[in-house]
């Protein structure tokens, strides 16, 4: 299969080698593999799957891309997959200034020096997975994802090791239910997938027009799915949309991790959480995504 090379400029305050650590947590992640010194996933791209490698070479972001046939366009997809994928366009140096200030936030800039809001580009897959991991411990969710997407997702073989793309809405909007019992879905989880994949077939949601939205009709579109809650709908937000004003009300992690570094109740109520958050307006997603990572 051919092999084709594009490669990118690293922005400054960026670690290939932390952002490969927060890839790699011991989960069993189904849709890449990381490996000593890159990541490998399949992607879709509009002209087919694509398998790429990233790796680190003289402030330069290497992706190597394996296709029957790379085009220029396939190239162009893959660099902006790989972008928004390390968040790779985005300036830390005012995030860090502002976790210099505060001295419960001063460690974050040395543990997590470069790491980058790691992101899930394909809206789709974002909100299955928050579908997923509800009321689940992340082992148990990584485990039924594996299923799903053995089964219902795209693949390629390199080197005897199988790569997979998440499964399409088309996949999985007319799934037989009692396939998804069999992989230990709840019946609340069979109706919210299948209620989100008719809502993605029926052009209902669709990232482009999502992203031409203000934040407040964002939550709107996306919490009038079934199943698309307020922590869901800021989770994807975070994470797909790129939203940096997105905080997790009411997430356990991020409850412990306020309680461990700013004394806080065990459950901080919302007014506490926003006193915190104030003065790291613009970078409240970065914020909640490093002391998600400092539980780990």
């Amino acid at each position: 299969m051919p092999i084709n090379t594009i490669s990118i400029i690293q922005p400054e305050n960026f670690s290939f080698d932390a952002c490969l650590q927060f890839l790699d947590r011991g989960f069993d992640e189904c849709l890449y593999r990381v490996n000593t010194n890159n990541v490998k996933r399949l992607i879709r791209l509009q002209s087919g799957l694509a398998l790429i490698t990233v790796s680190s070479k003289e402030r330069m972001l290497v992706v190597e891309i394996e296709k029957e046939k790379i085009s220029q366009i396939d190239k162009e997809e893959v660099q902006a997959y790989t972008i928004d994928w390390f968040d790779l366009s985005r300036d830390l140096k005012p995030f860090y200034q502002l976790l210099n200030k505060h001295k419960q936030t001063q460690k974050f800039t040395q543990d997590y020096f470069g790491l980058r809001l790691m992101g899930i580009v394909d809206l789709y897959e974002a909100l299955c997975w928050c579908v997923i991991g509800q009321q689940i411990n992340l082992t148990f969710a990584h485990k039924i994802k594996t299923r799903l997407v053995h089964k219902y997702g795209d693949k390629t073989t390199k080197d005897g090791i199988d790569y997979y793309c998440f499964p399409t809405p088309e996949t999985l909007q007319d799934i037989q239910r009692q396939e998804l019992v069999d992989m230990q879905f709840s019946k609340q989880k069979i109706n919210y997938v299948i209620n989100i994949s008719q809502a993605f077939c029926q052009r209902e949601l669709d990232k482009d027009e999502l992203l031409s939205l203000n934040k407040n009709q964002q939550m709107e579109k996306l919490t009038a799915i079934k199943g698309i809650g307020p922590w869901t709908a800021n989770y994807v937000s975070m994470k797909s949309l790129r939203d940096m004003t997105c905080i997790a009300y009411g997430d356990t992690g991020l409850s412990s991790s306020l309680h461990t570094h700013f004394d806080t109740e065990k459950k901080p109520d919302k007014e506490t959480i926003d006193k915190i958050f104030t003065p790291f307006a613009g970078w409240q997603s970065y914020l909640n995504f490093y002391l998600w990572r400092s539980l780990s």
